[in-house]
């Protein structure tokens, strides 16, 4: 059973080679906050180590070439942590490409359109695999691919079973136990169902929490089906008068033929609200049975009800 994860990706960027930057796994190691940081990355592990190095009192600025923050997330978790995070004093810049980096005693990153200058600098711009460096071409496949493609039941050749991050369907540490339930089942003779990807909850630790599963509204009109969109402020809410302070945030629900398809949940809880709307998409609940429900007050969870109410 192959589960090797994947390493942090290092772009092509002309001067960083070499240089002492930091991935995720050296920034975690670090005893003593630096001055100044700058992120290159404005995916979720960027942004959590952002915030968290901002908040130890570290001057942050974030850089994504995408023409947003959390680019793969719906257009409007893009817009709420975008705003807290320069509200927090952190600089953000977005759509922008970097020319190249310098090292001498402290980082130079060279914009088109400037420079940023940092004590420190973390690359947080993906992740990529090595499978020629595993070796799986013994196995008769492609060496050169992304990622490992199993069946539905984890095995990508006669005795062998990939899962977690090198399959490609997620890289989060609850998709790799998911994929191992499903490969320990098959291994052992256990009935059960196939692995099926419709309902993947991700969540970015930022605060506010952005917890998202499914379709994005995007991906489900890509898709061609009938869409209805419901959306809600948290404010606006009981629990989200209550809360005052910090209550940004929002519920997002994406509907496709009746069916609730895809949802988001962005706010204080927003990955523990995501857990009744994982159930919902993973069910494949029709809205209307959703609408229906009894919703407790006052918690965040009825922002929900709020959403459904507002489908168009």
């Amino acid at each position: 059973m192959i589960n090797t994860g994947t390493d942090p990706a290092v772009p092509p960027i002309d001067g960083l080679a070499g240089t002492p930057y930091w991935t995720n796994r050296e920034i975690l190691r670090a005893e003593q906050r630096p001055a100044s940081l700058c992120v290159i990355g404005g995916g979720a592990i960027g942004l959590e180590l952002a915030q968290a190095y901002a908040r130890f009192g570290t001057d942050v600025t974030v850089i994504e070439v995408s023409d947003r923050l959390l680019a793969l997330e719906e257009p409007e978790s893009s817009e709420l942590i975008s705003r807290i995070l320069v509200a927090e004093g952190l600089t953000v810049h977005t759509g922008a490409k970097i020319a190249r980096v310098s090292y001498d005693g402290g980082f130079s990153v060279e914009l088109d359109g400037g420079m940023v200058t940092a004590e420190k600098l973390l690359v947080a711009a993906g992740r990529r695999t090595a499978l020629g460096e595993l070796g799986v071409g013994a196995l008769g496949l492609d060496e050169s691919a992304r990622f490992l493609e199993p069946d539905d039941r984890m095995r990508i050749a006669d005795g062998v079973y990939a899962i977690g991050d090198i399959t490609g369907k997620g890289a989060f540490t609850h998709m790799s136990m998911y994929q191992a339930a499903v490969a320990t089942r098959t291994v052992l003779g256990q009935d059960g169902p196939p692995a099926a990807y419709h309902a993947v909850p991700r969540v970015t630790f930022t605060d506010p929490e952005i917890g998202s599963v499914g379709m994005t509204e995007k991906q489900a009109r890509n898709a061609g089906s009938r869409v209805r969109i419901g959306l809600t402020q948290l404010p606006s809410s009981a629990r989200g008068w209550i809360h005052k302070v910090g209550n940004d945030g929002f519920i997002k629900l994406v509907e496709s033929d009746g069916i609730l398809v895809g949802a988001t949940a962005a706010g204080p809880s927003g990955g523990e609200v995501l857990s009744a709307l994982t159930v919902a998409v993973h069910a494949r609940l029709s809205t209307e049975s959703l609408r229906h429900m009894i919703y407790a007050y006052p918690t965040f969870h009825r922002a929900i009800e709020d959403a459904l109410g507002k489908l168009a």
